[in-house]
């Protein structure tokens, strides 16, 4: 009896480990930041995950970051959300200023695959 309450246990916290990690990585972010002036956008973060090398090619602040790490990531907007001395701002709508825009349009210009046009990622409700 004890054998079979241990194996239920361990297979409890195997499950509980496994939604824990499941979490940790989310499917889409909503980036608001900048909602005064544009719509939402709702990033594809799951999808972006397989088609770069290593996590911190966004989250240049987390250099080694892992789908593993338990570092807690910060959100974009916490230093993005105002221009701090070179920190550019994200509610500037410039292609050449806000990270995001130079970020993810240069990538897609670069690979040549995803949205490149304002619509296609601020899209109205």
């Amino acid at each position: 009896m004890r054998k079979i309450l241990y194996l239920v246990l361990a297979i409890v916290a195997c499950l509980t480990a496994a939604i824990a990690f499941a979490d940790k990585i989310p499917a889409t972010v909503t980036i608001n930041a900048a909602a005064k002036k544009q719509a939402p956008v709702v990033f594809p973060h799951e999808k972006h995950t397989t088609l770069v090398k290593t996590c911190d090619t966004c989250h240049h602040t987390n250099k080694g970051l892992t789908a593993d790490s338990k570092v807690k990531v910060e959100k974009c907007s916490s230093c993005h959300l105002k221009a701090q001395g070179k920190v550019s701002t994200m509610s500037d709508m410039s292609l050449t200023k806000n990270p995001m825009h130079i970020r993810c349009v240069g990538c897609h210009k670069t690979l040549k695959k995803g949205p490149v046009t304002c619509t296609a990622c601020h899209k109205k409700a």
